[in-house]
């Protein structure tokens, strides 16, 4: 433990940031792990903390090149926490509300949307037939 609390300037902030990289590369393509990002949180907490109890537990004795590296460590470890943080509990929640959608049976208001091929598609092409719209926010 003596290890980890020395070198906690570098690797606390190793730490946070693989929490904060890992949810955008890895746990966005897994609703559950996506939709509360508990383990990242987790994750990038435990690397704030693990910054601030190595530079306390070597604050008194080291000198001031190694104290100024556990600062810089901590501000790196709270700056992946805190975006992280932000994300998930500010950022996130700023979509749309669903109170403007269109009642059921009535007619969605016509748009185009270039497909697949890089053709222009529009809704209205799909008259008389059964559609679907599926506006999905996340990972494909």
């Amino acid at each position: 433990m003596n290890f980890v609390l020395r070198h906690a300037w570098w690797l606390a902030p190793l730490i946070a940031f693989a929490g904060f990289v890992s949810y955008y590369l890895i746990f966005v393509s897994v609703p559950t792990l996506r939709d509360s990002a508990a383990l990242n949180l987790i994750i990038v907490a435990g690397g704030a903390i693990l910054a601030i109890s190595g530079a306390a537990s070597r604050w008194g004795k080291s000198s001031w090149k190694v104290r100024t590296l556990h600062v810089f460590g901590s501000l790196g470890s709270f700056l992946f926490a805190g975006a992280l943080f932000w994300y998930v509990f500010s950022l996130s929640y700023q979509m749309p509300s669903g109170s403007a959608q269109t009642e059921k049976w009535q007619l969605a208001p016509d748009f185009s949307l270039p497909s697949a091929t890089g053709d222009t598609v529009s809704l209205s092409s799909f008259r008389g037939q059964k559609v679907i719209l599926s506006f999905y926010r996340g990972f494909w």
